[in-house]
């Protein structure tokens, strides 16, 4: 979310939303939540709805909603929700390698290094490491633009690329 909000700041009428914030919060209060979140139908019914509503609460905001979807389906079938809403939808997708990833999930984390939710979700990023390069690899991924990470990607070179892959699509007001 950090390189995102600094990616929204970069433009005018851009926001950030959380996605990943809506499935943490529905964690708190559903013991039923499978455990990728993102395969929950109501997960994928508030995100959908954050979007929208995002994109029209200060009419024709453009959304950036930095998520770590990496299936076609349900990737599919969120762009779909929120077209089918009348918002235009273009995805722009990281990719990197099996041993970037694996550096990234050592580095990366909402929690504290070496607490139990930092493992947890270490180990939960781990697990779907194999969906996530089948993804990647996919030439049918509902992908518009790739952006490859080169090794040891800074935050601002990340940022900064986003900034590049963005600027004709919110020129274009096509970017929820």
């Amino acid at each position: 979310m950090d390189i995102a909000r600094s990616v929204a700041d970069r433009f005018s009428g851009v926001e950030a939303v959380d996605g990943e914030q809506l499935g943490f919060a529905l964690m708190e209060f559903r013991s039923d939540l499978p455990d990728n979140f993102q395969e929950d139908t109501v997960w994928e019914g508030l995100f959908t709805a954050l979007c929208v509503h995002t994109a029209r609460r200060r009419n024709g905001t453009d959304v950036l909603a930095p998520m770590n979807i990496h299936s076609s389906k349900r990737l599919s079938r969120v762009r779909t929700g929120i077209t089918l809403q009348g918002e235009a939808v273009q995805v722009v997708g990281l990719r990197s390698s099996r041993e970037q990833c694996e550096r990234l999930a050592d580095t990366f984390s909402f929690f504290e290094k070496g607490s139990a939710d930092y493992h947890r979700v270490r180990n939960w990023q781990l697990e779907r490491l194999d969906e996530y390069l089948e993804f990647v690899e996919d030439p049918q991924a509902p992908v518009d633009r790739w952006i490859d990470l080169v090794p040891d990607a800074t935050a601002e070179w990340v940022a900064a690329s986003i900034t590049r892959a963005m600027t004709p699509l919110v020129a274009a007001g096509t970017a929820t």
